[in-house]
């Protein structure tokens, strides 16, 4: 049996182009520490992180003076920094195509990617992710695709957790008409998770006894429910609806 070819996974490389704070903020976000895949970096977590915290502290003290020797330190810590984290993105790059053949799910190996923090792109470029998009001190941004065109609704579960591997045992739900989602006032330094659902009209008539296929980026199924033909929902008092959420996706908070 041949075995199944996949698009090579990239690790976009556009933190190249950050200010300096987004930089420092994109590099204290990257975190192997306790990945189930990537488990040994070039550069570990600790030394990425301070990197980024010496660069961000000349940055802030330059903007109140106006040193050549702070400026140019400014700069030469910036490369620093870009050349540590290329070398981690180098790594990163070839534990998700490994991970994507070993699964024989392209998207395995995109998940690895960020979930730890990077993103990845595609052969025209840039490629909005599914799953975290980006991440800042207290706060993580999602974005899930839609199932279907036109009205939808997305259920977001979301909690913190003590591994990467681990769903949370307590979460809080969230409602969204967009398939995007920042969950802000996170504490640092904690594992967040979160798993998504989508919920799309179907007609009354339609069967719905028959359970969908979790969502996911593979799938783009959701869960349905069904309306009357004056577009108001049906909902069967004594069966509670069937959400099907799709897998759960881990960062670590900045």
């Amino acid at each position: 049996m041949a075995t199944k070819k996949f698009p090579k996974i990239k690790v976009s490389r556009k933190y190249k182009q950050l200010s300096v704070p987004a930089l420092g903020s994109f590099a204290k976000g990257t975190v192997f520490t306790g990945d189930p895949d990537a488990t040994t970096p070039p550069n570990n977590d600790t030394q990425i992180h301070a990197l980024a915290d010496t660069v961000l502290t000349t940055h802030t003290s330059r903007q109140t003076s106006s040193s050549k020797t702070l400026s140019a330190s400014e700069h030469e810590q910036r490369d620093i920094l870009i050349e540590a984290l290329d070398e981690n993105a180098n790594y990163l790059e070839n534990v998700a195509n490994k991970v994507a053949k070993a699964n024989g799910d392209i998207n395995a190996g995109y998940a690895v990617v960020t979930r730890i923090g990077f993103q990845y792109t595609n052969k025209t470029g840039a490629k909005r992710n599914t799953g975290i998009t980006d991440v800042g001190i207290g706060w993580v941004h999602a974005h899930e695709a839609k199932s279907k065109k036109g009205v939808e609704g997305h259920i977001w579960e979301g909690g913190t957790t003590t591994a990467k591997s681990i769903p949370p045992t307590s979460v809080n739900r969230a409602y969204t008409l967009e398939a995007d989602c920042i969950f802000s006032n996170l504490a640092s330094g904690t594992i967040f998770a979160y798993r998504h659902a989508s919920i799309v009209p179907v007609a009354h008539s339609a069967k719905t006894s028959t359970p969908a296929t979790p969502h996911s980026s593979v799938s783009k199924t959701a869960s349905v429910i069904p309306m009357s033909k004056a577009k108001h929902p049906v909902i069967d008092f004594n069966k509670p609806i069937a959400y099907q959420f799709g897998e759960w996706r881990y960062v670590v908070v900045p």
